[in-house]
């Protein structure tokens, strides 16, 4: 079955991130699509959207397609029952919290073929791409460093909204920095082609008086086979958004920062502008990753980032 406008899909979790699919999914042209939420004030400002009141298989096998929008804690029960019903699956970074159920689910969508893809959307990003593609191409020669640097303020992230009551402030719903900020792992992995890691090391606390459970700073260390070294820095802390990449090689160093969105070359005879991304649409990264899934659904082939794929890069982030 090819995706068309009439491919029936399921959003499970209509928080933030599951309003915004599916607002983007509309804008695209999709409109058979459900939601599953059990809080009625997610659906406030949403009355005519189609909700379904249950999970069963028997509901749930009429789909085509899941994306699981659910808090990080519930991401592989609600993945696995629309795995079960033959749903091809896009999830919400990251994959989960902890390391149950996970390979139960690669068994399940490797025996029924279905395409997985965990929502990634930093890769999408322009600045990102032509990075990748620079050092694909070798420009920059041997790559010595990886470093991704990100942080903003825990109570500006959402607002309206109690922070200490969301998610990423309770252990149990699978909060804190290193998972909230599973992006620059992602990416530290994917520039660096997914080598093998030879060491590593997690070092995490909670420094502020946030009222949350969970690690608000942490620091990733890695080395991998092709003796890159990878340095990822995330905070819950500080009050003006950041968030940078920094690659070290041979013939210089790309820095990108995402408040500017310009690719540098810091080389001996000074800086060049490689790439500037204007008045970019963040939203785009979103409706770019859905527009790729759905291409590979159509070409049947796996997508870049599936479960098996996150679920390497998971490994490392909680080795707490």
């Amino acid at each position: 079955m090819n995706i068309n406008k009439k491919t029936k899909i399921l959003i499970i979790g209509f928080g933030s991130i599951g309003k915004r699919h599916y607002r983007n999914l509309l804008e695209i042209g999709y409109n058979k699509i459900s939601i599953f939420d059990p809080d009625d004030k997610a659906f406030e400002n949403f009355k005519n959207v189609k909700r379904i009141d249950n999970l069963k298989i028997e509901v749930v096998k009429n789909y085509y397609i899941a994306l699981i929008c659910s808090p990080n804690n519930l991401h592989i029960k609600h993945a696995l029952i629309c795995a079960r019903a033959g749903c091809h699956l896009f999830i919400e970074k990251p994959l989960s919290n902890n390391f149950k159920g996970i390979n139960s689910l690669l068994k399940i969508c490797r025996e029924n073929k279905l395409i997985t893809m965990i929502g990634c959307n930093i890769r999408f990003h322009p600045c990102l791409n032509y990075i990748k593609k620079y050092l694909r191409e070798n420009k920059l020669g041997r790559i010595y460093s990886i470093k991704h640097e990100f942080g903003y303020y825990l109570p500006y992230w959402r607002p309206g909204q109690n922070y200490s009551k969301n998610y990423a402030a309770k252990k149990s719903t699978g909060g804190g920095i290193i998972l909230d900020d599973i992006h620059e792992f992602d990416l530290l992995f994917w520039l660096n082609n997914f080598n093998k890691v030879v060491d590593h090391k997690l070092i995490f606390n909670k420094v502020s008086s946030l009222k949350i459970q969970t690690e608000d700073q942490a620091v990733g260390t890695f080395l991998f086979k092709n003796k890159v070294i990878g340095l990822v820095l995330c905070n819950y802390l500080e009050q003006n958004y950041n968030r940078k990449c920094k690659i070290v090689g041979e013939k210089g160093s790309l820095d990108w920062d995402f408040g500017e969105n310009i690719v540098w070359l810091r080389a001996k005879n000074g800086n060049k502008k490689l790439f500037e991304s204007n008045k970019y649409n963040l939203n785009s990264m979103y409706i770019n990753e859905i527009r790729y899934f759905f291409n590979c659904l159509n070409k049947k082939q796996p997508t870049f980032n599936d479960i098996k794929t996150a679920f390497e890069i998971l490994k490392y982030c909680l080795e707490k």
